[in-house]
């Protein structure tokens, strides 16, 4: 009887389950939007917590590997879009080397991605730290901290343990 009570509790229907990892990969969105999308499908609290968590973080893997990608297939074709985008990354590169001297922008990364917003999670976060040139690596281990303090934001005040003003 316990046993039967533990699966129900663990078993998603398939279809929440494809929704709440759609979701939670659409940038803007992610786990700001895809855990209460969860709460209101009757999802286990827990299981789509770690499900929409899972999800939004590992958008920043692709990401800062394929941006590197996508520069070399595309924007390197055009002479005009190149020496456009060099301008502009080398600028960036210049002040986020200023910023890196101080070893903050890793924290400062982590920050932002943090801050449960539209707009400030991980796809943001990763582009972000593709163009300041910071360790790939580094940026995904700090996105995946970030956006857990994010998920965990949403997480308590959709659950009601934590309310706003």
């Amino acid at each position: 009887m316990v046993i039967d009570s533990f699966w129900e509790w663990l078993v998603l229907r398939p279809y929440d389950l494809v929704i709440i990892v759609i979701v939670s990969l659409l940038p803007g969105v992610e786990a700001r939007g895809a855990i209460p999308v969860a709460f209101a499908l009757g999802v286990n609290p827990l299981i789509g917590f770690l499900i929409v968590y899972l999800a939004s973080s590992s958008a920043s893997i692709p990401i800062i590997f394929l941006l590197e990608i996508a520069e070399k297939k595309i924007i390197r074709k055009s002479r005009r879009l190149s020496w456009l985008y060099d301008k502009l990354l080398v600028s960036i590169r210049k002040r986020a080397g200023k910023v890196s001297r101080y070893r903050l922008v890793y924290a400062g990364l982590a920050l932002y991605v943090a801050i449960p917003l539209p707009l400030t999670g991980v796809w943001t976060g990763s582009l972000i730290a593709y163009l300041l040139g910071l360790n790939p690596v580094k940026s995904i281990i700090t996105i995946f901290l970030g956006n857990l303090v994010a998920s965990i934001l949403v997480f308590l005040i959709v659950s009601g343990i934590v309310t706003l003003i």
